[in-house]
Order: structure tokens, then sequence, then C-alpha cells
């Protein structure tokens, strides 16, 4: 820092090596130094009101979620968890899994337990349960929840305030911000479209896979990262960074899973597995009664070749140079549309990359509408359920489908919001299809009036 003071002085008032002569201003550095901090102040300012708010609704979610001592302290432990949460509407799946998988026993995950979900996940949550008591894991597992949340908007706000604005006061965080583990891959997510925006592709690889690592959904993100380095008019550059990107990508993968898979291969593999045998009954094709008489088998192999037919066209789409962020976006609104299974927080991955593909407001409402409405109905069903209500027949005929609906009709909006951000001049594309429209309808007019 001297010698920082000292350089102007000797500029303006002497030659090198003299010191700082009575011309110079020493008070000007030492304003410039105090000065630093309020600058620091000033540029992270505007960050700390999406930070408050975010931190509100995740404090609020713990609060509302956790659970009193008569439930936690039963016999045995948790055992009238699920009954509790579904009255109250403040399920989380952190405290269901607790004793499911061995945590009070700090089983290690995929070695003498098994886990459904990926390593980085599992890895989480054996890390919180070494915290004293259901308790202690659960306000731990939420801080680590809510640091991730934390990094989120701060990656968000580098790239937009209104991206990271958007995701802070979303209502969503309420519910799903601790209901599961997502908020980890989320934040590994954004931290390596990050660092691909900023062309550090090795970086890129390393946290895209990371997030794939901890929840499946990131993967598409990251083939169409490695896709958009070798877009139309990519240079040279670009093309390296995405062979860097699959390199590091391929590493991470490597790193994460292979010591799980040596020394347990059945355990690491029961995500794979679980997914593979798990029932269906959520999806589109459900909801058009065309997969009710299919079996499991047969909905994955329907299913898998749409999804692949779908990202041929958008990798293609992205190759031609179409922006990576929509593409994605609408990758992963196809999946849900096409999934057999739709869990309730997965509308929170619609909403996020929805934010990154910069889809307009009321879009971004109807999700965040929608993934309210599912939450609620699906606390509502498995309340019904669990207390075996008579009405539970009336409302899964009657109610229960409205809100599929619902979910179905945002999450098809958004495809069709990331269909058309990721068109060159959108509004020159609606100008065309409306010609071309009349275009059609003129013809049939002139062939009526002659007729």
């Amino acid at each position: 820092m001297d010698a920082e003071v000292d350089a102007p002085g000797t500029a303006v008032g002497g030659s090198p090596g003299t010191g700082p002569q009575s011309s110079s201003p020493p008070p000007l550095g030492v304003r410039t130094e105090r000065a630093a901090p309020r600058r620091r102040l000033a540029a992270a300012a505007p960050v700390a009101g999406p930070l408050v708010c975010t931190t509100a609704w995740v404090v609020w979610a713990y609060l509302r979620t956790r659970v009193p001592a008569s439930v936690s302290g039963s016999h045995p432990p948790l055992a009238k968890y699920g009954a509790w949460a579904y009255s109250h509407v403040a399920y989380s799946d952190l405290l269901t899994l607790y004793h499911l998988h061995h945590l009070a026993d700090h089983a290690f995950p995929y070695v003498h337990t098994t886990i459904e979900y990926p390593v980085l996940t599992g890895l989480f949550m054996w890390s919180a349960a070494w915290a004293p008591g259901v308790g202690g894991y659960f306000l731990a597992s939420a801080l680590g929840l809510l640091v991730c949340a934390w990094g989120t908007v701060v990656l968000l706000h580098r790239w937009s305030r209104r991206a990271a604005w958007i995701f802070a006061l979303s209502p969503l965080l309420l519910v799903y911000g601790i209901l599961n583990w997502d908020m980890l891959a989320v934040v590994c997510m954004l931290g390596g479209w990050d660092c691909y925006q900023r062309r550090r592709y090795g970086w890129a690889g390393v946290l895209l896979m990371a997030g794939v690592c901890a929840k499946f959904f990131p993967v598409f993100l990251l083939v169409l990262c490695v896709l958009g380095c070798f877009a139309r008019g990519a240079g040279a550059g670009a093309r390296r960074g995405g062979m860097v990107m699959t390199g590091t990508a391929a590493l991470t993968a490597l790193v994460l899973n292979i010591p799980f898979a040596v020394l347990n291969f059945a355990s690491w593999n029961d995500f794979l597995s679980f997914n593979a045998t798990r029932g269906g009954g959520g999806g589109l094709l459900y909801q058009l009664h065309l997969a009710q008489s299919w079996s499991i088998g047969t909905f994955d192999a329907v299913s898998v070749l749409l999804m692949a037919g779908v990202l041929v066209a958008l990798a293609l789409w992205v190759l031609r140079g179409a922006p990576v962020a929509p593409a994605a976006a609408a990758a992963v609104a196809t999946l849900m549309l096409l999934n057999k299974v739709f869990s309730p927080q997965y509308m929170l991955w619609v909403f996020v990359f929805g934010v990154l593909a910069a889809w307009p407001g009321w879009t971004l409402a109807a999700v965040t509408m929608a993934g309210l409405v599912d939450f609620a109905n699906a606390m509502i069903t498995l309340h019904l359920v669990a207390t075996h209500s008579p009405a539970f027949p009336w409302y899964f005929a009657t109610v229960f489908p409205l809100d599929r609906a619902l979910r179905t009709v945002a999450v098809a909006c958004g495809l069709g919001a990331s269909l058309w951000r990721g068109s060159d001049d959108p509004g020159a594309t609606w100008r065309r299809w409306r010609r071309a429209l009349a275009g059609r309808a003129r013809p049939q007019a002139v062939s009526g009036v002659a007729g």
C-alpha cells in the first residue's frame, strides 16, 4: 500500500527514487485507502437485498418444517413424522430419509448403505448427520442448503440483477428450498454456467459435472454447453475449450464415482436401478391415457426414444448458433413432460432453468403458481391417504387431475418460452408466422366466394 501511495507523488513532484515531494498529495492516498471499503460495500449492496430475501424464505422454511419433540422423540424415532408433516403442509425429505438411510448411525453412503441419489447428495447428507441428533442434523442440512441458496443468488447477480431478484423473491424457496437437496446441485450448476460464460472451460466442466453428481438435471446444460463451443461461428479457442470441458467433466465424474463403484457397485448403482424400476403415473403420456396399459419398461423405452429425438433436435439447434440457456431449459421442460415421475420439487428446476433462459415474467409467475399448487396438492393427497379418509377417492378423481393439468400447462408454456427466446428475433418470427397464416387463409376465402 505504501508503494501505491508513493507512486503518484513520484510522478507529480519528483524524480524516481527521491520519494514524495511537497507537491505530492499523500492525503489523497489516505482517502483512497479509506474509501476502498466503502467502494467494496457499495459494490456488494445491490446483492444484499436478494440475499436477505433468500435468507428469509429459507429460515421460514426451516421454522415451519422443524418437528416438535413429540414427533422427533417418538419410538421408533420420527415414526409419526409423515402424519404430522402432511397435516401441517410442512414436509421435507431431509427428515424422512434420516433413519431410512441410517444417517443416525453414520453409515458411509454407497458403501454401508444404499442411497437413491447421486454421490454428492449422499455425501452432503452424511456430513450433516454428524451434527448431534435429528435436530442438529436438520439444522446443519438447512444451513448448508442456505449457503447453497446464497451462492445461487450471487452467481445469478453476476449475470443479471433481474435474475437474482426473481429467484430471491420466489416463494418456491419456502416450500422447496429444504424439501430435498436440490439447492446443492443448483449452485454447482450455476457455478459451472458462470465459468462457461467467462470462458473458464476447465472449471465449467468440473462444476457442471459436480451438479450432475448431485442431481441429474444439470446434465442437459453440460452437454449443450459443450456443443455450444462447437457451434457455427465458434473460434478455435472455443473448440479447444469444449474439448477441455469434456475432459474435466469426465475426470470429475470418474473421481467422484469410481471409488464408490469399486467398493460396493450394487449400492452405488442404486440410483440407476431405483429410477429404472420406479413406478410412474405423473407424466403427460399418462395424462393423455396413452400409457396406462404399458409396463414400466415399455414406458421407459418410449420416453427415452422421444427424449433422445428432442435432444438431437436441440443439439442441432445449438450447433447452428442458438443460445445454450433456452435450449437447456427446453430440454428440462420436455423431460418434465415426458418423464414417468414428477416430484413436486421438480418445479424448482423448471423455475431455475427458466430464469437462466430469461423467460417472460408471466411464464415464471405461472410456473411459481403451479409449483405452489402442486406442493399443496401433494400434501393434501398424502394426508388423505395417511388418515384413510373416505374423501380420498373423490379428491383423487376430481381435484388431483386439475393440479396435474395446471402443472403441465405451466411447463408447456415454459417450453414455448424457451423456443421463443432461442430464436434470433422473436418478434420477426411471430410476424412471419402471422403472415404465413394470413397467406394460407386468403386463398381459401377467395375460393369460397368464387364457389
